[in-house]
């Protein structure tokens, strides 16, 4: 009995997911990444600091003399202008002694007037001519004194701007150099960033960037004007002062926010 074998068999048709796979790559293809600019078009790239608004100017005004507050007009808060009486004192002791020595000059001043006169006929001595001269200048000096104190009767702004904390208050007694209020100038700010020492490379007074403030979202042009004296040799970075330009919005000592400086390329010849 023969067996008849087969010469070749052919190979099985196994079900494929052609469509499938397919579909697949096509939305591969439309959520790929769209192909990188070369890189003379690419933009700078952009590098951020954190930095905290401050008024340029600022004072803690403090009392010279001991003495019972009379006045203080202006409260926190509220704005003044330059050569305003922030506080005044009550000096009515003072201006008493200041009239004490004005009679007292006066008086010296006579007795040395009528030595003078009785020196010229020789009948009083050139020593009683000195002494009364140098009493006459003794009481004049003191009485300049105490007239130079009475400017400390009356403190006044040295400069214009608001009254951001107050710690004595009217009808309490001001001990000699404690502290009275803090005030600050508000229309002339500027804003203090931390950044990076590598920055020096390229970072300059002069160099522009932009200040958004967390507070308001606000943000406003700048440009750096100085840089710190030193680096942090432990964090590596540098204080910088910009001046900012305040627009039309809410803008307060204290706000903080995020630089931004576009940082030159490659091809500017400077180091990122």
């Amino acid at each position: 009995m023969s067996v008849a074998l087969a010469t070749s068999n052919p190979e099985p048709r196994w079900p494929t997911d052609a469509p499938r796979v397919a579909e697949t790559q096509k939305k591969l293809a439309a959520t790929a990444p769209a192909p990188v600019a070369h890189a003379a078009t690419r933009s700078a790239p952009e590098t951020e600091a954190r930095g905290v608004i401050q008024s340029q100017a600022e004072a803690v005004i403090a009392s010279r003399i001991t003495a019972r507050i009379t006045s203080m007009p202006y409260k926190l808060g509220q704005s003044f202008g330059s050569g305003a009486v922030l506080a005044s004192f009550d000096c009515s002791q003072a201006r008493a002694q200041l009239n004490a020595a004005n009679a007292a000059t006066a008086a010296y001043r006579k007795t040395y007037e009528t030595n003078v006169e009785l020196d010229a006929y020789k009948a009083i001595g050139t020593n009683d001519v000195a002494v009364s001269k140098a009493n006459m200048a003794k009481a004049a000096a003191e009485a300049t004194a105490i007239s130079s104190g009475l400017t400390d009767c009356a403190i006044r702004a040295p400069f214009a701007g608001r009254v951001v904390e107050q710690v004595a208050h009217q009808h309490e007694v001001a001990a000699s150099g404690a502290p009275l209020m803090k005030i600050q100038n508000g229309n002339e700010l500027e804003v203090q960033l931390i950044v990076p020492s590598r920055w020096l490379t390229w970072l300059t007074p002069g160099t522009p960037f932009r200040f958004k403030i967390d507070e308001t979202g606000a943000t406003l042009n700048a440009s750096i004007t100085r840089l710190g004296a030193s680096v942090d040799p432990v964090s590596k970075t540098l204080r910088v002062i910009g001046f900012l330009n305040r627009g039309t919005g809410t803008v307060l000592p204290g706000m903080s926010g995020s630089a931004q400086f576009d940082m030159p390329t490659a091809s500017d010849g400077k180091q990122s």
